[in-house]
């Protein structure tokens, strides 16, 4: 497996090459969402990367109108001959890309492409231009496998570097402040809830919009071996939120899986660390606890749904039973926190109040109203009465 990083400086550059890495990523402010460099400085370290012998990658990774797309590939063409491969994210771009340029591809996949169909998919209408394709961090190792195994191309994922949780085109910091020189220039804050004591959340805002991260970095460099004998390729390390001088110390924990020297390494990085959903993906544990297990049965006698409750007055009860409410049946209710009532019914009306003796399927009937029952409650027909309410 190889590691791949980015470069702002050309002391990035060289501390790249002392660790025999064999490409950079550069990104260029107008085409970058994190990019802070200008046209002649991306010349100028794509240059000298290629003295060093390193394959120079450009990120064009924002996602654009129309009018941000027209304004960035009337710039594009110029840096074509300074770059050997073009990375982006944008549909858009891609398409661009495909048939403006002959250029090698990469394609980010993070956002949106979350199995292995669609990752393919994009793979093959790239007609064999793609040479690599970024997986989401929201994978879990068994599936990251599974698809670095399967895919027809390489496959990356992120091993060291801030997690995005938020992003939006429009400028939330800078209407903040007075001072409108800071208009296009980048902005950092530091967020917290109004509504739960969570706190500390890195803000950015920049010309391409605004972006809050998490409060942790997401690290998986304590896996790195593991990752490569499950078949990844690509591992990218992105410190241009730290120190770049740690690049020395996450090619060693990866090559020699030390775990003392991982500890190490988590107490000098200035943020708390995490692993995501690497071991697990629980974003769907809490479904069921969203949903209300008493009123889960709709088995057996189940009849429908207590739609309206007007107290001294009456209940409306939606029929979903096939066979409807006849005013001779007795029925039980199931409370949403699991009470029960058993009913006698001795008024039943339709939706005109027309005293009747029966109300069929996918109507709704109204008897007496009956004090404790909800709307939400769930109702069943029941043959004998235990309980004259």
């Amino acid at each position: 497996m190889k590691i791949t990083t980015f470069a702002q400086t050309l002391h990035d550059l060289n501390l790249i090459k002392d660790q025999d890495l064999d490409e950079v990523i550069l990104g260029h402010k107008d085409f970058s969402r994190f990019g802070k460099l200008k046209t002649q400085d991306l010349i100028q370290l794509s240059q000298r990367a290629r003295e060093l012998g390193l394959k120079v990658i450009f990120e064009w990774d924002i996602l654009m109108t129309e009018g941000v797309f027209e304004n960035v590939i009337a710039a594009l063409p110029s840096l074509l001959e300074h770059v050997d491969i073009l990375r982006v994210q944008d549909p858009g771009a891609l398409e661009w890309s495909l048939a403006n340029t002959q250029k090698t591809l990469q394609f980010i996949a993070e956002n949106g492409n979350h199995n292995i169909v669609a990752l393919q998919g994009w793979i093959d209408h790239a007609q064999g231009r793609l040479e690599r394709i970024i997986l989401s961090i929201e994978l879990p190792k068994d599936i990251i496998e599974e698809y670095a195994r399967n895919l027809t191309v390489p496959c990356e994922l992120l091993g060291l570097g801030r997690i995005l949780l938020f992003y939006t085109p429009r400028q939330l910091l800078s209407p903040l402040y007075d001072d409108q020189k800071l208009y296009h220039q980048e902005l950092i804050a530091i967020g917290e809830s109004e509504e739960s004591p969570h706190k500390g959340f890195p803000i950015v805002e920049n010309q391409h919009g605004t972006f809050m991260f998490h409060i942790k970095d997401f690290c998986l460099i304590e896996y790195a071996q593991e990752l490569s004998q499950r078949g990844l390729h690509y591992f990218r390390i992105d410190l241009r939120w730290s120190e770049m001088t740690l690049l020395k110390d996450v090619l060693e924990i990866f090559k020699n899986a030390n775990p003392e020297k991982f500890e190490a390494f988590k107490l000098n990085y200035k943020q708390e660390l995490m692993k995501g959903y690497f071991h697990v993906n629980k974003t769907d544990v809490l479904f069921p606890k969203l949903k209300n297990h008493r009123l889960q049965n709709r088995e057996g006698n189940y009849l429908g749904e207590v739609i309206e409750a007007e107290k001294g007055s009456h209940l409306a009860i939606q029929i979903k039973n096939p066979l409807g409410l006849k005013a001779s049946d007795s029925l039980k209710i199931v409370h949403p926190k699991g009470e029960e009532f058993s009913v006698k019914i001795y008024s039943l009306k339709n939706l005109a109040l027309e005293e009747v003796e029966f109300v069929g399927p996918h109507q709704t009937a109204i008897i007496q109203f009956v004090g404790g029952v909800w709307v939400k409650s769930h109702v069943f027909l029941e043959k004998e009465l235990a309980t004259n309410l």
